[in-house]
C-alpha cells in the first residue's frame, strides 16, 4: 500500500490532542504542573519568526497564542505543519514533561502510522561531555547534538533495513559530523532540493570513510576526498578490488548530477530518483563498512 504524503486533518487534530495530552501533563507519572500555555506560547513565537509575521492570524479575538496558532496550523501548508512537529521538541518547557524525549518521538511516529503517511520522526542525538563549572571544577552534561526531524519514507523494506540502521549507526556521538550531514541530505530530500540532498550524502560518505580510517589508524589526510579514501580502505582493509567501484559509484553520482561542483553552460538535472538511489547508496556502504571493520559500536 502506499504512503501518503498530505497531511489530512485527522493527523493534524491527533497532534493537537498528543500536545494537550504530554504538556498538562496528563499522562505523566513524574511529572507536574500544566505547562500547556507554556508550550503554545513558545510554538507561537516559533512560528511568527518562521514565517516573519507580526500574527498568524488576522482577527483580533485569537490573540491568544494557543487558539492562534491551532487555527493557523489547522490550514497551513503541509510544510509548515512538518515544521510544527519539529518545534514540538525544541521547546524549552519540554524538560518538564517527559524522563525520556525519545518515548515522545515514538507517540509521534504511532500516530504517523496511523494515518498511513510515507514520514518519520527522527530520535534525539544526546552526548556526554565534561564541562567547567562557575566553581573551577568539572561536571559530566549531557547535550543535544540533534534534535528530531522529520524524513520522507519512500520504501519501508529500504527504510527499515537500511535507513532506520544507519540512522541509529549515525547517532553515536563518534558520527556526530557524518550524522549531521545525512540528515541534511534527507532534510534537503523532504524539501525537493535533490541536488543538495545528493551532495551532503556524499559528504557523509567521506566523513564515516576518514572515521574508520581514524580508528583503524590508517593514514589518511583531511583533505582528501572519496576515491582515495576508498583506495586507502580497500588497501589497508584487505577487501578485494571489487568493492572499489559500488562503494565509488556514490561518488561518481554526486561528480556528475550534484550541486557540488559548477555546470558550466549545461544545467545539471537532478531528479528525485537520483536523490533517492544516493541516499540508499549511501545507507548501504556506509553499514557495509561499519560491519566490516566492527565500528558499529
Amino acid at each position: 500500500m502506499p504512503y501518503n504524503y498530505s497531511i489530512p486533518e485527522t493527523f493534524r487534530n491527533k497532534v493537537f490532542l498528543f500536545c494537550m495530552d504530554t504538556f498538562s501533563n496528563k499522562h505523566n507519572p513524574y511529572g507536574s504542573g500544566n505547562y500547556l500555555d507554556t508550550f503554545w506560547e513558545e510554538i507561537h513565537a516559533m512560528l511568527r519568526y518562521r514565517h516573519g509575521r507580526l500574527s498568524l492570524v488576522p482577527a483580533a479575538e485569537y490573540s491568544n497564542p494557543g487558539r492562534a496558532s491551532v487555527i493557523y496550523l489547522l490550514s497551513c501548508k503541509d510544510e509548515e505543519f512538518i515544521d510544527f512537529i519539529e518545534y514540538i521538541f525544541r521547546v524549552e518547557c519540554l524538560s518538564h514533561v517527559t524522563q525520556n524525549e525519545n518515548e515522545l518521538v515514538e507517540e509521534i511516529n504511532q500516530l504517523i502510522s496511523s494515518e498511513g503517511l510515507g514520514y518519520e520522526l527522527t530520535d534525539f542525538v544526546k552526548e556526554r561531555r565534561i564541562e567547567s563549572t562557575q566553581f573551577g571544577d568539572n561536571q559530566e552534561v549531557i547535550v543535544t547534538v540533534a534534535w528530531p526531524q522529520i524524513i520522507v519514507k519512500e520504501n519501508q523494506a529500504m527504510h527499515s533495513t537500511a535507513i532506520k540502521p544507519v540512522l541509529v549507526l549515525l547517532g553515536d556521538p563518534g558520527y556526530k559530523t557524518a550524522n549531521t550531514e545525512y540528515l541534511e541530505s534527507l532534510e534537503d530530500y523532504r524539501k525537493e532540493k535533490w541536488g543538495d540532498s545528493l551532495t551532503k550524502c556524499c559528504s557523509s560518505f567521506e566523513s564515516v570513510m576518514k572515521i574508520v580510517c581514524e580508528k583503524k589508524k590508517w593514514k589518511y589526510s583531511q583533505s582528501d576526498t572519496a576515491s582515495p579514501l576508498i583506495k586507502t580502505i580497500i588497501m589497508k582493509g584487505g577487501l578485494e578490488s571489487h568493492y572499489e567501484q559500488p562503494l565509488a559509484y556514490i561518488a561518481a553520482l554526486r561528480n556528475k548530477y550534484s550541486t557540488a561542483h559548477g555546470a558550466g553552460v549545461k544545467p545539471k538535472n537532478v531528479t528525485k530518483n537520483i536523490a533517492l538511489l544516493g541516499i540508499n547508496l549511501t545507507a548501504a556502504a556506509i553499514l557495509f563498512l561499519a560491519n566490516e571493520f566492527k565500528i558499529n559500536k
